[in-house]
């Protein structure tokens, strides 16, 4: 038996690119028979500074997990609700990464990672056991990533208001072997059920979903 979860979710609660609340997306991947979802809302020193409420960086990211944390509230025994990201250095450049294999406690304890640039954050995320996976890299406005900073590619985006350059990507990841993931980039209810991955058993934390991509035991849902 084979397991299904969504790696690319937004809520309406925190990204303001998304329009569909917690509660609701939760009961429609369960209605599509999906396993789980790894809540992936935006973060970046923008969306801290200027678009979450609060003036203090515990603030700040109480804002941040707000939609994992309703979405969290809805899980049950047999869906999980998992903890990720997609994180952005402005500082640097457009482009999105998904991270996984952190607990709350890593928002908190680490002020200000947002700004360290993706060099440096692979570096941490490599002392932590964290999964760094670039999203959508060949769409308009990406730049390509060296690929030493990175675990994975998204190589199947289901967005299906974006070109992601899916064919691109995976050519990309199989010309520098790195793992290819599938997300459906989830904003709108149109966007249901558009991608993710297949795992072999249950996960219920974002170090077990780390964990089985790592180990290669899972495949994509395209």
């Amino acid at each position: 038996m084979k397991y299904l979860y969504e790696t690319h979710f937004h809520t309406a609660e925190v990204s303001p690119c998304g329009h569909v609340p917690a509660e609701q997306g939760v009961k429609m991947y369960k209605q599509a028979g999906y396993s789980g979802l790894a809540v992936t809302d935006h973060i970046s020193s923008a969306y801290l500074n200027y678009r979450y409420e609060g003036d203090t960086w515990r603030e700040q990211i109480d804002y941040f997990l707000k939609g994992y944390r309703t979405a969290k509230s809805f899980e049950t025994e047999d869906f999980s609700v998992i903890l990720g990201m997609e994180l952005r250095f402005e500082e640097e450049n457009e482009n999105d990464y998904l991270v996984f294999g952190m607990d709350e406690s890593f928002f908190y304890e680490r002020e200000n990672f947002v700004s360290l640039g993706l060099k440096n954050f692979k570096a941490l995320a490599d002392d932590l056991g964290l999964m760094i996976i670039q999203a959508h890299p060949f769409r308009v406005g990406m730049t390509v990533s060296d690929p030493r900073y990175l675990n994975g590619i998204e190589t199947f985006n289901g967005n299906k208001r974006h070109n992601s350059s899916n064919p691109i990507a995976a050519a990309w990841a199989e010309m520098y072997g790195l793992m290819q993931t599938s997300g459906s980039d989830f904003h709108e209810k149109e966007d249901l059920a558009q991608g993710g991955v297949y795992l072999e058993k249950q996960i219920h934390t974002s170090a077990e979903l780390r964990t089985e991509l790592a180990a290669g035991r899972f495949e994509l849902k395209r």
